[in-house]
């Protein structure tokens, strides 16, 4: 919208924009390997910006390979002066990356199936429209440090966000995605949350589904009997929360602020009272001093609860983290044992799982 032309190709390209993750150890690597790649690839005279959240995180490290401008996850307006933009980039709707493949309807059936077996999240296209409710979190985990790249809870008004709702129904979009560093942290520096935000979008009249990312079971829980009526409405059609492990030990640990068993009894009840929602989940395996006992559990929770998809994932000992100065670290061959036996556990479960969640995704996108 400000007169510049997308490429596929880094060589040709005037300007060069990488994401770089700091979320794990693998992924700074990952970041590094990426960064060095296009340093080799971009002509001379291109302009090359590594933002993201890493510079937040650890932008120490990130300069012994990259030494331009950065700008952290919540600082896209500084786009603004790069591009010389005549329309602030806080003024332009982005819902997907670009370029994007054309997609036509009867490919649909084969997109779904490749969105699920690579794991990525529900279905982001053309057809989906991204409100970003909030950014930063007021948790403080003890193995993550993505409050230092975010800091804390910064939301919306209400009258932002339904005013953002009400411009994708106007432009014709069904499905509509709220995303938060943590979702369920939505509101509570302004003097209210998530469900108040939630009964406003869901008054607006059409035919229209309402996705929900990353609400943290703590505040799934603590506004569960309130959530139900707006679940019983129809509106919401997926939910991503993330257990991080079935054992209320290592949980603590975690500074995660609930019980597995009241987040049980909520899954269960979305299960059998809510089937239509697609449900997604994550478990960390090998935190430090996780027993096989406390493995168990987290096995346990897979085959006690219905979700659509869980991401499993090996704890990383992320800089600067508490978790990552814990005594009794997991061997890393331990946590590769750990990870295949939990993701075998959940691929022999998937291609029902998959079945059943496609059915949601048609009846959504249908």
């Amino acid at each position: 919208e400000n007169g510049w032309t997308i490429t596929n190709n880094v060589e040709e390209a005037d300007l060069v924009l990488f994401r770089a993750c700091g979320l794990t150890l693998s992924a700074v690597e990952n970041s590094f390997h990426v960064i060095r790649k296009l340093n080799a690839k971009k002509k001379g005279n291109a302009n090359f910006i590594v933002w993201g959240c890493l510079p937040k995180i650890d932008k120490e490290s990130l300069r012994s390979v990259y030494s331009g401008i950065t700008f952290g996850e919540d600082e896209v307006n500084i786009l603004d002066k790069i591009l010389e933009a005549t329309k602030p980039i806080a003024d332009v709707t982005a819902n997907y990356c670009v370029p994007l493949f054309e997609l036509k309807p009867p490919a649909w059936n084969v997109r779904l199936e490749r969105f699920f077996s690579k794991k990525f999240n529900i279905v982001v296209s053309e057809r989906e429209f991204i409100i970003k409710a909030s950014t930063g979190c007021l948790g403080n985990c003890s193995y993550c440090n993505v409050r230092k790249s975010r800091g804390l809870v910064h939301s919306k008004s209400i009258e932002e966000v339904v005013a953002e709702f009400r411009n994708g129904l106007e432009k014709g979009f069904r499905y509509f995605s709220l995303l938060g560093t943590d979702l369920g942290a939505y509101g509570r520096d302004l003097g209210y949350n998530l469900v108040d935000l939630l009964v406003e979008l869901t008054k607006e009249k059409g035919d229209y589904k309402i996705g929900l990312r990353n609400i943290n079971p703590y505040y799934l829980n603590e506004m569960f009997e309130e959530l139900r009526p707006i679940f019983a409405g129809g509106k919401i059609s997926f939910l991503l929360t993330a257990a991080q492990s079935g054992s209320d030990r290592i949980l603590k640990l975690m500074r995660r602020r609930y019980k597995i068993q009241d987040f049980i009894r909520c899954i269960q009840i979305l299960n059998n009272e809510y089937p239509n929602i697609i449900l997604r989940s994550q478990i960390m395996v090998g935190f430090p001093t996780e027993t096989n006992k406390d493995f168990q559990m987290s096995m346990q929770l897979i085959d006690e609860l219905k979700f659509d998809w869980v991401e499993i994932y090996k704890f990383s000992p992320n800089k600067g983290t508490l978790a990552a100065t814990m005594m009794d670290q997991v061997p890393e061959h331990i946590k590769e044992i750990s990870y295949k036996q939990l993701n075998t556990k959940n691929k022999l479960q998937s291609p029902h799982l998959r079945v059943r969640a496609l059915t949601k995704l048609r009846k959504i996108f249908s």
